[in-house]
């Protein structure tokens, strides 16, 4: 026998239920109880998809080749975080070797689209980002 309020909810939840006791101005304190809340179980899923692909992929390697496929595609992850394209002027360097053996450069994002500034549309004088880039050692010196 459980107890229950006059609306048919369960006790227990009621007491989980947050009570105001004054109203919430979103827009003056840019705080929402709908932000404050628990994560929704698919978003955390959502966050941990590409982790959990990987390691399955590394679990499954490692149980067909042997345990050192896994260490060696860590250790060449490694290598490739640490370096980066060489500067082109007017581009930033990227992970181009990262992105390459994580298999990245074959789908294309929301993100790849939308969202990098470094691909928008604008007229870049190279000669004076060369220019730029050789004077920034001279000026360190």
């Amino acid at each position: 026998f459980y107890a229950h309020s006059k609306h048919g909810i369960p006790m227990s939840a009621m007491k989980s239920v947050k009570v105001l006791r004054e109203p919430i101005d979103v827009l003056r304190t840019k705080n929402s109880s709908v932000a404050e809340g628990p994560v929704h179980p698919v978003e955390v899923i959502q966050d941990k998809h590409e982790t959990n692909q990987t390691e399955g992929k590394l679990r499954m390697l490692a149980k067909i080749h042997g345990v050192h496929v896994p260490m060696r595609l860590k250790m060449d992850q490694t290598i490739l975080a640490q370096q980066k394209r060489f500067p082109i002027p007017g581009l930033r360097p990227s992970f181009v070797g990262l992105e390459t053996m994580l298999g990245k450069d074959e789908t294309i994002e929301f993100e790849d689209y939308l969202s990098n500034p470094d691909f928008s549309e604008k007229e870049i004088n190279i000669r004076a980002e060369v220019e730029r880039s050789l004077e920034a050692p001279l000026r360190k010196n």
